[in-house]
């Protein structure tokens, strides 16, 4: 019995695999994992810099100075921490982030010289995009559910194209058009991510006996934080999928009417 053989078939060991779609939440979410395990030493040391002494301070209020059921104040107070310390961390792994997907090299202090510079405009840009998240969840939940993806690449976009503001925002609708399902999915994923490992942590005095005491406080929180920058990791992965798509579109455009 013999097997029909194509003789125009490469052999077994030259057959290739199609390439992978970049637009694809694995491959996102894949390629954001290389480059967190690749870039933790320096992602991390950007996180403590900020952080450590933002997270100290807030875990400090928490013991001696608010009440202990007196969510609102802590919650303001952390928000206020993120608005004008976290950026300056947030800008760096961008940067980061951004450097390595180009394969070039960057030290600790010129990442962090580039979330000191870029802090005007990821105040003012991140100002403006939770202006309008607040907005819309006083008017009314959804709307909040369907800005929350297209405003989701606000930072990288600062960080990567030097807009801020409305033309950030502008930006980040741009790219995301045509794709809020797929942002949507991603940020669902990072929400349970980022959610379920604190609530780990949090967790752990229930089980085991960890001793109650504000420096304990901070260190969890700190770890947060630097889980946290995966999240920036994975969204500029996003924008830079999403950015590259556009700029074939447009080139494509381009060269379809010069033809």
């Amino acid at each position: 019995m013999s097997d029909f053989i194509n003789p125009y078939a490469p052999p077994a060991a030259e057959l290739v695999s199609l390439p992978q779609n970049p637009l694809e939440t694995r491959v996102m979410l894949s390629m954001a994992w290389q480059i967190f395990r690749a870039r933790f030493g320096l992602i991390t040391a950007l996180v403590m810099t900020v952080w450590v002494p933002c997270e100290l301070f807030s875990s400090y209020m928490d013991y001696f100075v608010f009440g202990p059921d007196d969510f609102r104040k802590s919650f303001k107070l952390a928000q206020f921490l993120y608005s004008f310390f976290g950026i300056i961390a947030t800008a760096g792994v961008i940067h980061v982030t951004l450097q390595q997907c180009a394969g070039d090299s960057v030290s600790f202090g010129q990442a962090l010289g580039v979330g000191l510079r870029a802090w005007p405009r990821m105040w003012w840009s991140y100002f403006l995009s939770s202006l309008i998240l607040i907005l819309s969840v006083l008017l009314l939940v959804l709307p909040f559910f369907y800005l929350l993806p297209r405003l989701a690449l606000v930072e990288s976009v600062v960080i990567s194209e030097g807009l801020s503001g409305s033309a950030a925002i502008q930006r980040s609708q741009e790219l995301t058009h045509g794709h809020y399902w797929k942002v949507f999915r991603i940020l669902s994923l990072l929400v349970l991510l980022l959610f379920s490992l604190p609530f780990i942590l949090w967790s752990l005095p229930e089980f085991f006996s960890v001793p109650d005491h504000w420096l304990l406080d901070a260190g969890i929180n700190l770890l947060c934080d630097i889980i946290a920058a995966f999240e920036t990791v994975v969204l500029f992965c996003v924008y830079d999928a999403f950015a590259k798509r556009k700029g074939e579109e447009a080139a494509h455009v381009t060269g379809s009417l010069t033809s």
